[in-house]
């Protein structure tokens, strides 16, 4: 006699005599027999009539999972994972980033063994090799949502947790069985929901990546399936949510999503300065730069980014007599100054100079590029201004950080110390990326294309990736629309996040 039991919708398990699991719609047990409403055993009630197949010998298909972000992500919380475009030869490469030419599709990172490393491994719990394969865990990083008692820097951003897609990776053919995926986070701050899905569900419509050569991947995309949420206290260590496949007594781990630390949440303090050169000069940032701060960037990180102060800084109503406001309107603002070609370095500098000297928000008596200064300083003018290039030509830029550059015996930059303060030109006030990037620059990040000690540890390809930090044009190509183009690239990456997080500037006791 077996014993069957109601697992949940049209789903029956039973144990003992000739069989063992129920499963919906269309399953046939081996002698092709019909299950009816009346049941086997008197007193179960099928439902719709169903069929059953006879699973004791039945084995677990082998597949893997990954957690993605929703297409529609905005930066409103951190999410990174290893893209394959990273490390397979996918996307056709012009010109490298000295402008040699390439031609040839390439990993878009320069070096995919060291970047695979960082996600395999680097801080991560437990790593994985699920079926002898590589695996990298997807990372998300969210505010928690708590109490004053529980965790006095908890958020309400993210108090409904975020959802995720999930990926299917087949390693080998699928089929529509009992198959259940089981997601578990020992950690009792997490809450994932649902705890489980059925295999069935998500193996819809296959699709293939080609990886370059003759490898491919196969797998099933699903939108918007996980919702995990942090509620009720901080996460003191990385935590893990670990993803398993189950068929039967058949439990095998499958996945993994790594949770960001959330005990530690840094405040960066901004200070924005609309810098007046003359009364028709008023500059006019993008409206929404408050929010971009708070909401849609460093808050990746998890960083508490917000402007402490929104004010001006008018050069007419500094001391006319000054020697440095005097040089200042000679070298910048008079008409011999050809107004719109103004040196981007120098401008910068002599800017921070002038408001250290006369802003009414300066940093006491310390300097704003010291340790010493615990905040950031985004100055936004109407003045144009210009790069020069080693070979004597000239750019337009949007925007600069201030920085002090290291230049190594060969002639190379060997490292470098990123300032507190940045600029954003009258070509750039429209741009969100500009205003991040900048903004991203202070707070100690590189380029994503730059090499050299204490530069960028994984160095990509420019002009290819979604980053704040990349640029907008690959090397040798015309740059793609500002306007457009800077508006999509809206990220960081989770060792960009370690970065910020050690930024001197960052508050931490407050």
């Amino acid at each position: 006699m077996s014993k069957t039991t109601i697992v949940g919708g049209k789903i029956l398990e039973s144990t003992g005599g000739d069989f063992n699991i129920y499963a919906k719609e269309n399953i046939v047990y081996s002698s092709a027999t019909t299950i009816t409403e009346t049941g086997v055993e008197k007193g179960v009630n099928f439902g719709d009539p169903i069929k059953y197949v006879k699973t004791e010998n039945a084995v677990l298909r082998q597949f893997l999972v990954h957690f993605r972000r929703p297409s529609d992500y905005d930066g409103k919380y951190g999410f990174d994972w290893l893209r394959d475009e990273y490390i397979y030869p996918i996307i056709r490469v012009g010109n490298d980033n000295n402008g040699r030419g390439i031609n040839t599709q390439m990993p878009l990172c320069k070096n995919p063994s060291a970047l695979k490393a960082e996600y395999r491994t680097t801080d991560v719990r437990n790593p994985i090799s699920p079926y002898g394969k590589e695996y990298f865990p997807a990372w998300l990083a969210i505010f928690p949502h708590t109490t004053t008692a529980q965790f006095a820097h908890g958020s309400q951003m993210h108090k409904d947790g975020v959802t995720l897609d999930i990926d299917i990776e087949e390693i080998e053919a699928l089929a529509s069985d009992a198959t259940e995926i089981l997601f578990e986070c020992t950690n009792r701050f997490v809450t994932i929901s649902p705890a489980k899905l059925n295999l069935s569900s998500l193996i819809g419509r296959k699709q293939t990546k080609n990886l370059g050569g003759s490898r491919v991947r196969n797998y099933y995309h699903n939108t918007k399936k996980v919702n995990i949420k942090c509620s009720g206290g901080a996460l003191t260590s990385h935590e893990e949510v670990k993803v398993f496949a189950k068929l039967g007594s058949q439990k095998v781990e499958v996945g993994k999503l790594m949770l960001h630390r959330n005990n530690v949440i840094p405040k960066a303090e901004i200070v924005a300065i609309n810098f007046i050169s003359n009364s028709s000069s008023r500059a006019s940032l993008r409206s929404d730069y408050q929010f971009l701060f708070k909401y849609q960037s460093f808050n990746q990180a998890l960083i508490r980014a917000e402007i402490k102060v929104d004010t001006e800084f008018d050069l007419n109503s500094l001391p006319a007599n000054d020697r440095d406001v005097i040089d200042f309107k000679r070298n910048y603002i008079n008409a011999t100054a050809n107004v719109g070609t103004a040196n981007a370095s120098s401008f910068k500098e002599d800017l921070i100079k002038l408001y250290e000297k006369f802003g009414k928000h300066k940093p006491g008596n310390a300097r704003i590029d010291t340790n010493a200064n615990k905040r950031t300083y985004l100055f936004y003018t109407n003045i144009s201004a210009q790069d020069i290039l080693p070979n004597g030509g000239r750019r337009s830029i949007l925007g600069s950080c201030s920085a002090n550059i290291n230049v190594g015996s060969s002639g190379n930059i060997s490292s470098i110390d990123w300032g507190n303060a940045y600029v954003i030109y009258n070509t750039g006030l429209a741009t969100k990326s500009t205003v991040l990037h900048e903004g991203a620059h202070s707070f100690s990040l590189p380029h994503t294309f730059q090499e050299g000690a204490g530069l960028s540890p994984y160095v990509f390809y420019k002009g290819f990736l979604d980053n704040i930090m990349d640029y907008v044009n690959q090397t040798g190509v015309a740059a793609r629309n500002p306007y457009e183009a800077n508006d999509k690239m809206n990220n960081f990456f989770k060792w960009q996040w370690k970065l910020m997080r050690q930024d001197r500037s960052l508050i931490f006791n407050y």
